[in-house]
């Protein structure tokens, strides 16, 4: 089904030097798309393209014959690609010649096809061809916004990147200075082997069976330097797919201090204590007095509890960003994706096409074979023809020179 919104949006170049072909197609394509540009020959196309190229008219899609005059298509398709790589190209001509398929896809041509045509066809594939392009454009702007986004990330938190083998592969300088080694020191090296020797076995065990599974592991890691020395990181490792199989996880970390730790791990016993409460209220009721006793106690509470209302407000802050950038990053993944498959797809089309291609090129020689066999069954029967032709001519002049005689003889009885 036709997306005429689509096709609103979207601007073409309709290259023909067969006038009553471009008369019947240009109205078709006018009805349809946002702008039409026509031309009969492959200089002015090409003129055309590289003046609207950069301007709120560029052209989206190109439709060429093959058979234009100044440029042939292969020749407009080749200056073309000097100056956009992915702007769909679709040609339409009587050429099936295998060297003209084979150029074109190796300048990257979208389709072809042979006159004469299908509209809807070529509808069809225009359509497929500015939607996937879409879809590149979009990965494309992902992608760019990743690499902000890493980039402002590598500013302010731990990166470090290590493969299927867990051995690390990639570290960020902000890492290399809290960890006190050289960037070569830890590169092939299993990332768990910056890990405190503390680190307890089963998180260590359940955090490589999570990303094995292939899903996001997030945790506490505390880390040892090479100087003996201990810094503790809220951890996030994301798993990196190319073709359904992982590749490598990145790992995330924002640093934290043993002390913010122990007040976390503070207010979590605080948290059960008051729960347990529930229960049994003369204990809770006890351990509230406690805890109260303890804030009177402070002197400087409000400006511990404001210090630490802005920290958790930070803390806050700071987890909503890393939620939207893992959301962004898994946009980006199902892109990438999407693209890889429509990638697929369009190979495995341009490999149906060759096959197609080497059938018609085998059925075209075994009809030149089966002519030249004609050929030379009638060149056999001319050469026959001929010789029964003088042997007759032979006959017939005998005849003519008898006839002649006769005809003396009687003329000479005569007189």
């Amino acid at each position: 089904m036709i997306n005429t919104e689509l096709f609103k949006t979207l601007n073409i170049l309709y290259v023909e030097n067969d006038e009553e072909l471009k008369k019947t197609f240009s109205e078709t394509l006018i009805k349809l798309f946002k702008k039409v540009f026509f031309s009969s020959n492959g200089e002015d196309a090409l003129n055309q393209f590289i003046q609207y190229n950069n301007s709120d008219d560029k052209i989206d899609v190109i439709l060429s014959e093959y058979t234009i005059p100044l440029l042939n298509g292969l020749e407009l398709l080749l200056e073309v690609r000097k100056v956009n790589q992915t702007v769909p190209f679709i040609f339409i001509t009587q050429e099936t010649s295998i060297d003209l398929l084979l150029n074109s896809l190796r300048y990257d041509v979208t389709d072809y096809f042979v006159k004469p045509i299908e509209q809807d066809e070529i509808l069809r594939k225009i359509q497929e061809a500015c939607l996937a392009r879409q879809q590149e454009d979009e990965i494309t702007r992902y992608q760019d916004e990743i690499e902000e986004y890493l980039e402002l990330i590598n500013k302010v938190a731990i990166v470090y990147v290590f493969n299927s083998d867990m051995t690390i592969t990639y570290v960020n300088n902000f890492f290399l200075e809290l960890i006190k080694y050289d960037e070569e020191d830890l590169i092939d090296k299993d990332y768990r082997s910056v890990f405190h020797y503390e680190m307890p076995k089963v998180i260590i065990e359940e955090q490589t069976l999570t990303l094995q599974s292939g899903a996001k592991w997030q945790g506490k890691i505390k880390y040892l330097t090479s100087i003996d020395s201990v810094f503790y990181t809220n951890c996030s490792i994301i798993p990196v797919f190319e073709d359904n199989k992982i590749t490598k996880y990145i790992s995330v970390n924002f640093l934290t201090t043993r002390e913010e730790n122990e007040k976390r791990e503070f207010k979590k016993r605080v948290l059960f204590d008051l729960q347990e409460t529930k229960k049994i209220y003369s204990v809770a009721q006890k351990k509230i007095d406690e805890l109260d006793k303890i804030l009177i106690s402070c002197g400087d509470f409000d400006e511990i509890k404001e210090n630490l209302q802005k920290e958790q407000i930070s803390n806050q802050n700071n987890y909503i960003k890393l939620q939207e950038l893992e959301n962004k990053l898994k946009v980006a993944k199902d892109k990438y994706d999407l693209l890889t498959h429509g990638i697929n797809k369009k190979i495995s089309q341009i490999s149906v096409m060759i096959n197609e291609m080497k059938d018609i090129e085998e059925r075209a020689s075994k009809k030149v074979i089966k002519v030249t066999d004609e050929i030379k069954s009638k060149d056999f029967l001319i050469a026959k023809i001929k010789e029964e032709i003088e042997i007759k001519s032979s006959k017939i002049n005998d005849l003519e020179d008898v006839l002649n005689h006769r005809k003396s003889q009687i003329e000479n009885k005569k007189g």
